[in-house]
């Protein structure tokens, strides 16, 4: 079997990246494990609105948030969004629909079949071979992107980089909550709730509620669904809120939260999403990232194969779109390397610090925004807040 492109991965990087190569008239292949697109969920689905309308995400896909609560041990930071910022999104359904729009471009699709290795000549990767229905095929490409997620299937096997030390492992029961608010958005930490990390509360619609936790390992090595059970039954301020709730659906996850890799390309492959560390790492957020860049990879790839050059240094074109977000990106990694080994007084003390945030610079904070100019207009509205250790510490990341 032979194609242009062969894509590892049909989550939002490889389906993105499918429809964006397709769509210029090269062949491609998208390769899924999972026996369907968009399952199981590995996410609790909290993204942006601008930030998926400018991508071309249909809003029928979000459920926007109106309401956030952020809760540590003895202090509560509360926001208000007349007009929402934030989404929880039907991740099954766009992704399928992602996948839909790319076969539409002309892209197929694999399911059930699983990545062996990359085929090697002469120190480029010239496509892969699979296992689909127990026979083994090869797949020679010209160009071939890793969009596995946190496996980094080709990246690891190329040793572009051995694989994550450091990730979030995410526990998260689907409940159908009648009682609970669909407008409010719950954020908590603490070492009774999520050592290392946090726990969340997201409405997605239709009475259906995401409650779960995640925790940073090796931070901590406790196990996230032991936490969930507790923050779902026994955590005042949150039990009493989904009263009468039942679970419909139990989600588990793994994201990397180091950074970006050192290297997101080589001779006749590319490494996007997940894959390449890029995500959030202040909150473990991921999608925006890999449908932006998914875009991106396959343009360039798609661009390679009418250049018939498909070496590092063309596809180092991609690299270079990385350089405005590499800094947000390594930022937030930072700060959660510093927040996972918080004790409950300190979260106290950040909560207060936030209570004092502006509804726009807490939304700004938590997607990771933290320019030169949202430092400026914190202090502005607050001078008091000049000699936080918070705000200095992110000025001199």
């Amino acid at each position: 079997m032979e194609t242009d492109i062969v894509i590892v991965g049909g989550g939002p990087a490889g389906l993105s990246a499918a429809k964006s190569a397709a769509s210029l008239g090269v062949d491609v292949i998208v390769i899924e494990k999972s026996s369907e697109i968009g399952y199981p969920i590995h996410t609790s689905g909290g993204s942006w609105i601008k930030d998926l309308i400018d991508l071309g995400i249909n809003e029928r896909f979000f459920h926007p948030i109106k309401k956030c609560k952020f809760i540590s041990v003895n202090e509560e930071a509360h926001f208000y969004f007349e007009e929402p910022q934030a989404c929880v999104l039907d991740v099954r359904g766009l992704y399928q629909n992602m996948a839909e729009e790319a076969a539409k471009a002309g892209a197929k699709i694999l399911v059930n079949t699983k990545v062996i290795e990359p085929i090697m000549y002469e120190g480029y990767v010239k496509g892969v071979k699979i296992s689909n229905n127990n026979e083994n095929i090869e797949i020679k490409s010209k160009i071939t992107i890793d969009a596995s997620g946190f496996s980094s299937i080709i990246a690891k096997k190329v040793r572009i980089h051995s694989g994550f030390k450091r990730f979030g492992i995410g526990a998260e029961y689907d409940l159908y909550a009648p009682e609970y608010d669909q407008d409010e958005s719950i954020l908590i930490v603490g070492s009774q709730i999520a050592p290392s990390g946090y726990g969340w509360v997201f409405p997605h619609g239709n009475n259906r509620v995401r409650v779960g936790v995640g925790l940073i390992y090796p931070d901590s090595k406790e196990k996230p669904k032991n936490y969930l059970n507790k923050l779902l039954f026994e955590t005042q301020g949150i039990s009493e809120n989904l009263i009468n709730s039942a679970q419909i659906e139990y989600h588990h996850g793994v994201v990397p939260s180091e950074g970006l890799i050192k290297s997101c390309v080589g001779n006749g492959f590319i490494v996007v999403g997940d894959s390449a560390g890029q995500i959030n790492a202040l909150v473990g957020e991921g999608i925006r990232y890999a449908i932006l860049f998914g875009k991106i990879a396959g343009k360039i790839a798609a661009e390679s194969i009418i250049n018939k050059n498909y070496s590092k240094d063309f596809l180092k074109k991609y690299e270079t779109t990385l350089y405005d977000y590499r800094k947000k990106i390594e930022t937030s990694y930072k700060i959660n390397k510093r927040i996972a080994k918080y004790s409950d007084e300190k979260w106290d003390e950040k909560v207060r610090i936030l209570s004092k945030l502006t509804n726009n610079q807490f939304s700004e904070f938590i997607k990771g925004d933290l320019s030169f100019g949202w430092i400026i207009s914190v202090l502005i509205q607050n001078p008091s807040l000049a000699k936080s250790t918070i705000i200095n510490k992110i000025k001199n990341l």
